[in-house]
């Protein structure tokens, strides 16, 4: 099975992916991209159709599990009517709509 789009995969909470030994690529932890700063970049360069966007099929939110929890909670980025928010939400909080953003494609045997 190949996951690939351009919401990123739904893997479970931000406990999830921490927890998991499933994100190493090449030797490289893939965890580690998975932050505001490389989602923002997907946002200005997506063209059309941004990531976690209210005029996409289906809205959804990425979790940054490449950053600390602040407070106890985990970050979160979303577009919504034109604007670029972030969000704090529970770490355990295993949604289908949760996404994460791997700064690589990987592909899930």
């Amino acid at each position: 099975m190949s996951v690939i789009g351009s919401y990123g995969p739904s893997l479970g909470s931000y406990n999830d992916v921490i927890d998991s030994d499933d994100f190493v690529v090449l030797g490289q932890d893939t965890r580690r991209w998975m932050t505001r700063q490389v989602w923002g970049a997907r946002v200005l360069q997506c063209g059309a159709t941004p990531p976690d966007c209210e005029d996409n099929e289906r809205w959804t939110f990425t979790l940054f599990p490449g950053e600390e929890l602040v407070d106890g909670q985990a970050e979160s980025g979303t577009v919504l009517k034109g604007k670029v928010r972030f969000r704090l939400g529970k770490p355990d909080r295993g949604i289908g709509s949760a996404r994460v953003a791997p700064a690589l494609l990987i592909d899930v045997q």
